[in-house]
């Protein structure tokens, strides 16, 4: 399903850079507004930064239709093309962040029991177990996981954006994983511990 919306999204920017259709660049505007804004988050927290590159791509797009070619692959065009003015930005304010932060959501409800206590402080360890060792990767890997399970490109895909070989890609993503994996594994482990003593099995 997602590869044919794909698809069909590569053949609205053809019909862009055909007719210069500027409807069809607002539909691709408006469809891929917030895959852009979440991967500038991956480099920068400054929101303006990141709302300023979008519009300086797309306005590049606009001025350059006679000039563009079709894509195969619309959503990396756009990553690859995104990714490459939000740095140059970045560069001139010499403002390139590698920090990343992950956000909890907590809500509040009735009184719990034991169990509903227990799955609630372990959800909340759990969570910062991950963003602990997210905070622990290297920014290219922090991308690298970004733009395979939310922007679901290729590791081809992946490895051309970034600039290394595909096999680079998959050992980044592998290792990422691997060690998000072993952190969760650790508190798990105490996590039914505890869960035992404290409801006495």
């Amino acid at each position: 399903m997602r590869k044919t919306e794909n698809k069909d999204y590569n053949l609205v920017w053809n019909l862009f850079v055909a007719e210069s259709n500027q409807e069809a660049l607002g539909m691709i505007y408006f469809s891929h507004y917030d895959l852009l804004y979440n991967y500038g988050l991956r480099f920068t927290k400054d929101n303006q930064m990141i709302e300023d590159a979008i519009q300086d791509v797309f306005s590049y797009f606009l001025k350059s239709a006679g000039t563009l070619s079709p894509v195969k692959n619309l959503k990396a065009f756009l990553l690859q093309s995104f990714r490459h003015q939000l740095i140059l930005d970045l560069k001139k304010r010499n403002r390139l962040n590698s920090s990343d932060d992950l956000t909890e959501n907590k809500v509040e409800g009735h009184e719990p029991e034991v169990e509903d206590v227990f799955e609630e402080e372990w959800s909340d360890r759990l969570g910062k177990t991950i963003t602990k060792c997210m905070e622990r990767l290297s920014k290219k890997q922090k991308e690298a996981i970004f733009l395979r399970f939310q922007s679901e490109l290729s590791y081809d895909e992946i490895a051309v954006l970034l600039g290394i070989t595909v096999d680079s890609c998959y050992k980044l993503v592998y290792r990422s994983l691997k060690e998000l994996r072993q952190e969760v594994e650790q508190l798990e482990k105490g996590s039914k511990h505890l869960m035992g003593i404290l409801l006495g099995r």
